[in-house]
């Protein structure tokens, strides 16, 4: 990946990246968007990862590594007993995420990963 030049021929800083994924826990999602998050900024890239869940103690430790925000954990999972309607509840909490960062959160980027 080139990085950007600036008029005076030094390199400026990479691009930024912003991932939005439903729930940062323990899982194989997890653990790719976590994986191209550090190489991302090992590159340089400006890193930051939204999400509508997040618990610190359980998760990857590298996620500790980068800026997680959290937004929409108030939403409900599922539909009641036995998990009915967790399509539909991780659809709305995703919608709900992207908007929030979108219009509320104010932040800068050039790329968006939204890993649904």
């Amino acid at each position: 990946m080139a990085q950007r030049q600036n008029p005076g021929g030094s390199p400026g800083p990479g691009p930024s990246v912003l991932f939005l994924h439903p729930d940062l826990g323990v899982g194989g999602a997890e653990r790719l968007v976590l994986d191209a998050a550090l190489a991302l900024q090992a590159r340089g890239c400006r890193v930051k990862i939204w999400t509508a869940h997040y618990d610190p103690g359980h998760c990857f430790a590298e996620s500790r590594e980068l800026p997680v925000r959290c937004a929409g954990d108030w939403l409900p999972r599922s539909l009641g007993w036995g998990g009915r309607g967790a399509a539909v509840c991780a659809y709305v909490r995703m919608i709900f995420l992207a908007l929030y960062v979108l219009f509320l959160a104010d932040e800068e980027f050039d790329v968006v990963v939204c890993d649904q």
